[in-house]
């Protein structure tokens, strides 16, 4: 998922066993990115993940938001 608070967009950080964001206090759950705490009116944002065949780098695309379900399967 996105590290991206959805309350104004500044950068999340690991805290005590949780995501943190640090312009405003927002908390997320560090497994699931659910807001757990403060003006985060929404959970972070997850994203399509793929793995390219010429290298097999990790691809995050950001233009393809997923559900909480997505898993990245491998063929």
């Amino acid at each position: 998922f996105s590290a991206i608070c959805t309350h104004q967009g500044c950068t999340v950080a690991p805290a005590d066993k949780i995501l943190k964001c640090p312009c405003h206090g927002s908390t997320y759950d560090l497994a699931t990115g659910t807001n757990t705490g403060g003006p985060a009116p929404k959970p972070l944002a997850w994203y399509h993940l793929d793995v390219a065949p010429e290298d097999g780098q990790l691809v995050v695309d950001l233009a393809r938001p997923v559900d909480r379900d997505f898993r990245l399967t491998l063929a």
